[in-house]
């Protein structure tokens, strides 16, 4: 069965909207540096490179969550990956349209609780980014 939203974010994966199932999701960037330091420099110099996109969520398992990240757990296949962040009236998507992978699925249940998932994504390239 699906929880909640708080209603900040959207995520969509393959095309299926995934929010219902989250409780948190994370979009993580990181740019590589690149040493640039000549004999006359007087310190270590370093210019920006490459960017290196990840997405990783968790929340309430489910079957039908199961249903649409689960098999690309059993063969891997790039996938269409969006996430929306929303403050008030700004909505900030971010997208890799083929370009995602899930390189984690972590689900977790223990005999007394409920049990809970925690994906990870690879996102390859830049995404397509689009404020309205």
């Amino acid at each position: 069965m699906a929880v909640r939203s708080a209603g900040n974010v959207v995520v969509t994966y393959n095309g299926q909207n995934i929010t219902a199932y989250l409780n948190e999701a994370e979009l993580s960037a990181t740019i590589d540096e690149l040493e640039s330091t000549s004999l006359a420099s007087t310190a270590m110099q370093y210019q920006p490179s490459l960017a290196n996109y990840t997405m990783s969520f968790s929340g309430d398992w489910s079957a039908a969550l199961d249903a649409i990240i689960g098999p690309d757990m059993i063969t891997p296949v790039m996938r269409t990956v969006s996430i929306q962040f929303i403050e008030n009236s700004v909505e900030v998507t971010y997208t890799w349209t083929s370009n995602a992978f899930l390189t984690g699925f972590t689900i977790t249940s223990s005999a007394t609780d409920k049990i809970t998932h925690a994906p990870a994504l690879r996102l390859s390239g830049a995404p397509t980014r689009v404020v309205t």
